[in-house]
């Protein structure tokens, strides 16, 4: 691009990044580095401009704004992009100070209330003491690209010793494009990855907030200043992470309902699958509170939300086992609960717990019978432990002539016979089958024992013992006795677990789950109801299912649908010292390639995995209230110039918001999550063509229209 085209440009592209720049004007840049540049200020120009907040943006440039054209050299073409650190000393500061001092212990008692805005100075002196100096961080520099579009350079490519840069204060519509500014290599890339996960075009920005530098806003935020959007948008989230950072009831929920909201209206609109999926800990996304005017997620998005929870809750869906119908989900459910029971080092009870019923290849049919026969009896270990089971349920089983003949001997019921060397009975029947089968058994290896023969009991078709010593451990947990006859805890320990247990559910819960997301719904698992433990083992067991289900659509070559992840108090599921292996962290780690969007919510950012920390592209912070806290999050992006304000400011919704398109963290106060709005949104989507909502890349606004 020639220098005549670049000067051509400059009065309609980089003069909107100084807005009114006779007002905005309020210094000079008089020292720069490739990091930092120190600008002189003056009170008045401060004053003119609403003030100068700790953490604003400033740009500075060496062209004449009033007749850009006459820029002397390309050097010049140029805006820098400056970030409020604090102040820096001026050379006459010394001076300047000594005189404040001697001029305040001149006074006379009658000056101790201020009488004018000179304050007693001269206008000369008073003149001198106006000014100050600034330290400012570069974030960056704004120039034409040889496409004609504005570009920022996330750093400075030269600075000269004696620098020319005049420094302004953007406001109104020149910090609107300075902070919602999308380069067009990353908008291209948001029109590719949008294509691909089925959407027409990017779609539409959304506004989260509005502009805020500091907690005090009664200037910068003031009745004569207007307020300035900031736009996220929906693609940013999809097959990323993004951390939601901040103590309680500064605003994380809120950020999660706009977000979970912003990828659900986009879905609706291009009629995109986009499924989303919410670890609610505390209830807050199920149900409706005072902060949400009486609405939640689950109504605004009823017609495609599904929720879940541990209890028996009217227009929820149940979350828990249903143990009869799915036993190896519910042995290793016991299983992890009963890990610290004092009596699980009881021998057989053990070895029970340490079993498993995943089903084995049905052709392997010695294997798959023994199988059948250990879930006949856990289903009476439940039955006899008091587990409810579900109407009319009844345990089948294989077993041959010979065992069916001893416990008839025995005075033992009667199965009915269900084909192929199968038969069925009722749970309580059963129950007391398999008891007396047991005692059977261990009478038969005792006579042989007395007449020196192997002593394997009862034996199937193959020749091997009927009762192996896995079987031998679930009878005897059954029976309540091990094999010396002495009494042992036996099902008493699964006690504890019948909370866990639904009769009523139908089907595998995670299967279903996984349904509603491929189906594009939201899932909301309501964890703040029901026994503490759900928390980690349901939860873990759907991320996997989820992890694995994803990663076998890309091992298989297809393209899977998008899933987004939403995780409450994090630092509970996504701790520092879980293992890279374990789910959570892969999911957070490798989801992205499948698909899996990961958003993670805590006010413990130091308690999260380091690696999972590493590799997120969004972050949403409020108050974080301790150095430990900032300390971790400051080694990451530019964060550390938020330290204090982050640590001192605990408005509600007051954020520092860094994205996947904007390479520098803009200060924000979120806006309130409004369910009348959304409502209103999805009326108007229904009632429109499909898409219709959908921005393609080419006409991406600088300052878009209001989505809600």
């Amino acid at each position: 691009m020639s220098d005549d085209f670049a000067k051509a440009l400059l009065p309609t592209k980089l003069m909107d990044l100084l807005g009114d720049f006779d007002t905005n004007h309020v210094g000079y840049v008089y020292g720069i580095d490739f990091q930092c540049a120190k600008v002189l200020t003056n009170d008045h120009w401060k004053a003119r401009v609403a003030g100068i907040p700790h953490n604003s943006f400033l740009v500075a440039t060496a062209f004449n704004p009033t007749n850009p054209a006459s820029t002397p050299n390309t050097f010049d073409q140029e805006v820098v992009l400056l970030r409020v650190q604090g102040p820096t000393t001026l050379p006459s500061d010394t001076e300047l100070l000594k005189t404040r001092v001697e001029h305040n212990q001149r006074r006379k008692a009658e000056e101790r209330f201020l009488a004018s805005d000179t304050d007693g100075y001269d206008g000369m002196t008073q003149g001198e003491l106006q000014y100050g100096g600034l330290e400012c961080r570069i974030l960056g520099t704004f120039f034409i690209d040889p496409g004609g579009e504005i570009r920022l350079g996330s750093d400075v490519e030269n600075y000269f010793a004696c620098t020319r840069l005049r420094v302004y204060k953007p406001r109104g519509e020149a910090l609107d494009k300075i902070v919602n500014h999308i380069n067009a290599d990353r908008k291209a890339t948001m029109v590719a990855d949008a294509k691909a996960a089925g959407f027409k075009g990017v779609p539409s920005p959304i506004k989260i907030g509005s502009v805020r530098y500091t907690s005090t806003s009664r200037l910068h935020r003031g009745p004569g200043e207007p307020q300035v959007p900031v736009y996220i948008s929906p693609s940013d989230f999809l097959a990323r992470r993004t951390a939601v950072l901040g103590m309680t009831r500064t605003g994380k929920s809120n950020t999660v309902k706009t977000t979970v909201s912003a990828v659900g209206l986009a879905a609706r609109r291009d009629g995109v699958k986009v499924g989303q999926i919410i670890f609610d800990i505390n209830g807050e996304y199920s149900n409706a509170n005072h902060q949400d005017d009486g609405s939640s997620i689950a109504e605004v998005f009823e017609a495609d939300c599904v929720r879940y929870r541990a209890v028996d809750t009217p227009n929820f869906e149940d979350l828990r086992t249903n143990f009869y119908q799915q036993p190896a989900e519910a042995l290793n459910l016991i299983s992890k609960l009963l890990a610290n029971d004092p009596f699980r080092n009881q021998t057989d009870l053990q070895q029970f717990l340490d079993s498993s019923l995943e089903e084995p290849d049905s052709n392997d049919m010695s294997n798959h019978k023994r199988w059948q026969q250990r879930v006949a009896v856990f289903q009476c270990i439940l039955s006899e432990a008091g587990f409810p089971a579900p109407a009319g349920q009844k345990v089948t089983f294989p077993v041959n002539a010979t065992v069916l003949t001893a416990v008839a001997a025995a005075g033992g019921p009667q199965p009915t016979p269900a084909g192929k060397g199968m038969c069925t009975m009722p749970l309580k029947d059963a129950a007391q089958w398999f008891v007396l089968a047991r005692g059977a058994n261990y009478a038969l290896r005792e006579q042989q024992k007395q007449a020196q023969q192997v002593p394997k009991g009862f034996t199937s078709s193959s020749g091997n013992p009927w009762v192996d010593p896995m079987m031998e451990s679930y009878l005897n947990v059954l029976a309540r006795h091990n094999v010396t006859d002495m009494p042992i805890r036996g099902y008493r320990a699964l006690l504890p677990c019948a909370a866990y247990h639904s009769a009523k559910r139908q089907g595998d819960v995670v299967r279903e789950v996984l349904g509603h997301l491929k189906a594009g719904k939201i899932v909301i698992l309501d964890l703040s109801a029901g026994p503490v433990e759900v928390r980690t083992v349901l939860s873990r067991r759907i991320a996997q299912q989820i992890f694995d289900d994803q990663f076998r659509e890309v091992n298989d070559g297809k393209t899977p649908q998008n899933i987004v992840i939403y995780v409450e108090e994090a630092h509970n599921l996504i701790g520092k010292k879980e293992e890279l292996t374990s789910t959570w962290p892969r999911i957070a780690k490798e989801g992205a390639k499948a698909k899996i969007a990961f958003v993670y919510a805590t006010q413990e950012p130091s308690s999260i995995h380091p690696n999972i920390l590493a590799n997120t592209e969004n972050w949403f912070v409020t108050h974080l209230n301790n150095d430990d806290e900032l300390k971790a999050l400051g080694k990451f992006y530019d964060f550390g110039d938020f330290s204090a304000s982050l640590k001192s400011a605990q408005d509600v919704g007051f954020a520092r918001i860094k994205t996947l398109s904007s390479p520098f963290v803009v200060p924000t106060q979120i806006s309130r999550f409004t369910p009348a709005d959304l409502k209103a949104e999805l009326v108007k989507i229904a009632a429109g063509p499909a898409g219709s909502g959908s921005s393609p890349a080419a006409a991406w606004p600088s300052a878009p229209g209001k989505m809600f």
